[in-house]
């Protein structure tokens, strides 16, 4: 029945182009490429739309090729993801990358199609789903100490969903425990000009919000931000609802040792030496294309190297 319902939704958005009847027609195969479960050939059919100067501003090739990329993320079994030898060896990340181009090509969309569908929830409903993922991913990987790599998931995550500054937060976190320090300030502190005692934090992510305030106010402290720190500290207060365990640093403990211990599965979005990142390493673990083995205030990597590009092309493109 759900089905259905996007179907018809979607089918609606696609037919209400300014395109040709031809071109229309493309949108519509990509649609029920989707609706029919064959994420592979959507992905495929999406990024070929994406090359095509016809279609590149269009902002639907954008969001069915992300929600494509999330749906094989879930059926490793099925298709061929989540392996340095695989077809598509980083869905989660592709996921963020096409939702947050989606976000940037929306905003002129309606000299595209219709934005009838502005009533529906489906697409909402999607970028919540992408940001418990990406939060359960970043969440086992900061338990596992894998600061790094926690910031540059939720980094990726913010820029899709950009409505839940909860991953801004620990983004933030992440970068000052991975030595990012000045660009981690920053992060917290915007992170926490959105927070107030009234913010209502999405489903995705309300049960990290307490121990991210927690982690805030310890850092803030640290580095003499008096005023964020206390901030920070009424807002555990106000936030420890979600997570009543949040200051209870036995039943803390206990919680991230079951985490790592039932992480088999996030398991394999850690790099190691077998990864692309780290070939000719057998010391050292290159994460996002830094060296984590040492201290560096450095925080780039192929990734977010082409997410900054989109950035700065959103920015330039002003028609």
């Amino acid at each position: 029945m759900r089905k259905i319902k996007i179907l018809c939704a979607l089918l609606l958005l696609s037919s209400a182009t300014v395109f040709a009847q031809k071109d229309g027609k493309k949108i519509d195969e990509l649609t029920f490429l989707y609706i029919d479960g064959k994420y592979d050939k959507a992905v495929n059919k999406g990024e070929a739309l994406m090359q095509n100067d016809d279609y590149k501003k269009h902002p639907l090739i954008y969001v069915y090729t992300s929600m494509s990329y999330f749906e094989m993320s879930k059926k490793p079994g099925e298709f061929s993801v989540g392996e340095k030898d695989s077809k598509f060896p980083k869905p989660i990340k592709m996921a963020q990358k096409w939702l947050y181009k989606f976000n940037k090509v929306d905003k002129k969309a309606p000299k595209y199609y219709d934005k009838t569908w502005s009533g529906d929830k489906e697409f909402q409903e999607y970028a919540v789903n992408l940001a418990d993922t990406s939060n359960k991913i970043g969440q086992y990987m900061f338990l596992d100490d894998k600061f790094r790599k926690s910031a540059s998931i939720y980094k990726n995550a913010f820029r899709a969903v950009p409505s839940d500054p909860v991953l801004q937060l620990w983004q933030g976190v992440g970068e000052i425990l991975s030595k990012n320090t000045s660009e981690g300030k920053k992060t917290l502190a915007l992170a926490l000009k959105s927070i107030d005692k009234d913010f209502e934090p999405s489903k995705a992510t309300s049960s990290v919000i307490a121990h991210g305030m927690v982690l805030a106010e310890e850092l803030f402290r640290k580095y003499e931000m008096t005023a964020d720190a206390d901030k920070a500290k009424g807002l555990i207060e106000v936030f420890k609802k979600y997570d009543p365990d949040v200051l209870n640093a036995e039943k803390m403990a206990a919680r991230k040792k079951k985490t790592l211990e039932d992480g088999a599965v996030m398991r394999k979005f850690e790099s190691d030496e077998d990864d692309d990142d780290n070939k000719g390493n057998n010391k050292n673990i290159i994460i996002d294309g830094q060296d984590i083995s040492k201290e560096k205030n450095n925080s780039s990597g192929n990734e977010e190297d082409k997410l900054d590009k989109l950035e700065k092309e959103a920015k330039d493109d002003k028609d």
